[in-house]
């Protein structure tokens, strides 16, 4: 099946539009009648300059803080935090529009202009190509966009459709506007550049800023082109084709000659070229994998709806297998699209973000967010995709190691619950619940650690292992032994909770969270496994760390058997909260296993079924969490009635997650949680099939990636699996253990098949 996002009216908002990206460059486009809209993002388009934002008072009031605390005085420790640790300048720079390019389209029907055309666009998920149909009576103008990786360019293409006898016309302005705020102003300026070329430009943040630019190039073949001042006006022509590119300082000393050269370059190509180099890089990493659904399984009935009419369909108790699968293949699409090599990680919105002053920033929370948006890209192969964010920990590392030193006198590296372009690491916010965690440094470099698991790259992890040997330094550094003598990191917290003190009081501060404690375990492990394979496991570094993870408090399990937030058993003020920050080691860690250990996972079963119960998962990354945790615990049933939710309470008319407001990790999280619902990944031993939904009986998927070194492409028929096979990266070996226990154990060499014989993954 084609996978297509359909609608049969203009956008009514930016919700309803559809993304296009490249990495860099992106736009939602409305599909408007008689006006498009394309919004347009750079990645680098931020609100200012780097800052120094350490609070002056911080080194001397930590040590303070945490004797509060080993002392019981929470709410002292608390007062003192917010006036000593917290940062003087609260927020870090924020994502921006790059601007707005506007085309008013005619077909030059003269007596028919009264008429609004009727609308019928979406998005090609398989080509990444988006396309708005502007139709009246007998006449059809066809319109194309795409986001070109090879050639650095957004392409929006307008002509007849095929067989029909029209012409186009069309009007280009470009514009910087806040329209919440009555259309203010918002950029240097406009300015002609030749007769088909105008381009928008200008400086956030004053002298440090980051400078902007935005070219757009008007083609026509036949017909008349004509600019007059900032608009270019296209007149009778077979066909239109509208070039944007965009660029800041932030990559360019010259972004404006960089666009320039870059327009030239795209027109010489033509249109057809453009198209086919786009969908050709495109198809190169979508078709490594997918996941389908088998055949029986779908009403082709549906294809032909909007995708708004089949969302409401599901929401009144239809099954809509196809419309899943769109959604799991718009993932990966949104993945290529926001996330390319040399491009900036992808945001809170990926690389879409329609506000000035967005929620959150649109910058990197990374709490939970930011790794989310990367789940499941290793898995997928698309590991490459990856590597925008760990090149954002180098960047963040610099800064990182400053607020080690300034703000705890330690060395190494550390970041706490966001960052944005420039790698900024001191706390964000004014937020008690958030900003003084000291830990999201430390959860991103997992993934370092994750992306050498699956490659075994050794100039890549020797490039990264510094980073990793920083973050554990600043632990080593700066752990203290609690009150019961275990290792602990304090002051930090459980994001983004708070409980009940002895005394009835708001309590957020604490000196060795659970969720703390499971990350370290993850990295000082990792660490360790990895300093091992480079030989450089002999230094004093190595022992020490050893130490602390030794000494790490156990997971524990509270008198009512759901697993602890905190060190001692506390009473959460909002029990329905959005984040399962103890549950790290159910996913995306590994400490806790249901066939290793037992206890555990049905006291985190107990933990989820409590946050369920009173309300929790409401938002759509926190949803995707869900999904996945159930899938971990082999909860088949919830697995499916979460995906449900997900689909008809956090999911908007365009595919996008909603928080609310749209936030791209519930996208990515979700398709990581399928991913689960098929293999479980621990390295040495892959389960398979271990919690598919009953409702997804039949299916494929194909170009999965498992860390012992191998791709597998499995088919499954009335939930048992129907044929496996493996594929070598490199040498390896993994056990498989099939949906009732069995296991097999497959040794395999680079470039060698096997075909796993289906029945030796079940009993007698």
């Amino acid at each position: 099946m084609t996978h297509t996002i359909l609608f049969d009216t203009e956008a009514r908002d930016w919700n309803e539009a559809i993304p296009v990206g490249n990495g860099f460059l992106g736009a939602m486009i409305h599909g408007g009648a008689r006006r498009e809209h394309l919004q347009i993002n750079e990645d680098s388009v931020w609100s200012g300059g780097p800052m120094s934002r350490v609070n002056p008072d911080a080194a001397r009031t930590v040590g303070r803080v945490r004797s509060l605390l080993l002392d019981g005085d929470i709410e002292g420790a608390q007062r003192l935090a917010e006036r000593g640790l917290y940062a003087p300048v609260p927020d870090m720079r924020h994502y921006e529009p790059l601007g707005d390019v506007w085309i008013d389209v005619s077909d030059g029907n003269g007596g028919e202009e009264e008429r609004l055309p009727t609308v019928r666009r979406g998005l090609n998920v398989d080509d990444a190509v988006a396309f708005v149909d502007r139709s009246r009576g007998d006449r059809t103008l066809h319109g194309e966009c795409f986001a070109s990786n090879p050639d650095d360019v957004l392409v929006y293409r307008i002509e007849p459709a095929a067989g029909v006898q029209a012409s186009v016309s069309c009007t280009v302005t470009v514009s910087r506007n806040d329209v919440r705020n009555g259309l203010i102003w918002r950029c240097g300026g406009v300015a002609p550049v030749d007769g088909r070329t105008i381009r928008l430009y200008g400086v956030n943040g004053g002298d440090n800023g980051i400078g902007y630019e935005m070219a757009v190039r008007v083609l026509a073949d036949g017909g008349t082109i004509e600019r007059t001042g900032v608009t270019v006006d296209v007149t009778g022509a077979r066909t239109v084709t509208i070039l944007v590119s965009g660029r800041t300082t932030f990559r360019s000393a010259d972004p404006a000659a960089w666009c320039a050269a870059t327009l030239d370059a795209a027109e010489r190509l033509g249109y057809e070229r453009l198209r086919d180099r786009h969908v050709d890089d495109y198809r190169r990493l979508y078709d490594r994998g997918a996941i389908m659904f088998g055949d029986d399984l779908k009403d082709p009935a549906l294809d032909s709806l909007p995708t708004p009419q089949r969302l409401r369909r599901v929401a009144d108790g239809g099954t809509d297998i196809a419309l899943w699968e769109t959604y799991l293949a718009f993932g990966r699409y949104l993945l290529i699209a926001s996330s390319r090599a040399g491009s900036l990680p992808a945001t809170l919105q990926g690389i879409w973000n329609r506000d000035y002053e967005p929620a959150w920033g649109s910058k990197y929370t990374i709490n939970i967010n930011a790794e989310m948006n990367y789940w499941f890209a290793e898995r997928a192969g698309l590991g490459e995709l990856h590597m925008p964010l760990l090149d954002h920990v180098h960047r963040m590392d610099a800064r990182g190691r400053e607020v080690a030193r300034d703000m705890y006198g330690a060395r190494g590296f550390v970041a706490h619950h966001n960052t944005d372009i420039w790698g900024d690491c001191a706390p964000q916010d004014a937020c008690m619940p958030a900003s003084i965690w000291p830990l999201g440094g430390a959860w991103l470099c997992l993934h370092i650690a994750e992306h050498y698991r699956y490659t075994r790259d050794r100039a890549f992890i020797e490039r990264h292992f510094a980073m990793l040997r920083d973050a554990v330094l600043f632990f080593t550094d700066t752990m203290i032994r609690d009150a019961d003598g275990y290792w602990a990191v304090g002051p930090s917290i459980s994001p983004e909770n708070t409980y009940r003190t002895d005394d009835g009081r708001d309590g957020v501060l604490c000196v060795g969270s659970t969720m703390d404690n499971q990350i370290l375990r993850e990295l000082f492990g990792q660490y360790l496994a990895i300093a091992h394979d480079l030989g450089r496991d002999g230094d004093g570094l190595a022992a020490d760390v050893r130490d602390r993870l030794d000494g790490l408090r156990p997971t524990a399990i509270g008198p009512d058997g759901r697993i602890m937030e905190w060190p001692h058993d506390r009473t959460e003020t909002e029990p329905g909260h959005r984040h399962f920050s103890p549950l790290f080691g159910l996913f995306p860690g590994r400490e806790i296993r249901v066939d290793r250990t037992p206890e555990l996972a049905d006291a985190a079963a107990k933990f989820v079924a409590w946050r369920m119960d009173h309300g929790s998962g409401s938002s759509g990354w926190s949803k995707a969490w869900v999904i996945a945790l159930y899938a971990r615990m082999r909860d088949r049933d919830r697995v499916w009635a979460n995906i449900v939710k997900l689909l008809t309470g956090s999911t908007l008319d365009n595919l996008f997650d909603n928080h609310p407001p749209f936030q791209i990790d519930g996208n990515f999280g979700a398709v990581a949680a399928m991913y689960e619902t098929l293999f479980q990944d621990y390295g040495d031993e892959v389960f398979v099939l271990p919690a598919l939904p009953k409702t997804l009986a039949s299916g494929t998927v194909r170009g999965v990636v498992l860390e012992a070194g191998a791709t597998a492409d499995l088919t499954w028929r009335d939930g048992r699996v129907a044929s496996l096979t493996l594929t070598g990266l490199r040498d390896g070996e993994v056990r498989l253990t099939g949906p009732d226990g069995t296991s097999l154990d497959i040794r395999f060499a680079a470039g060698q098949r096997i075909a796993v014989d289906p029945a030796s993954l079940y009993g007698k």
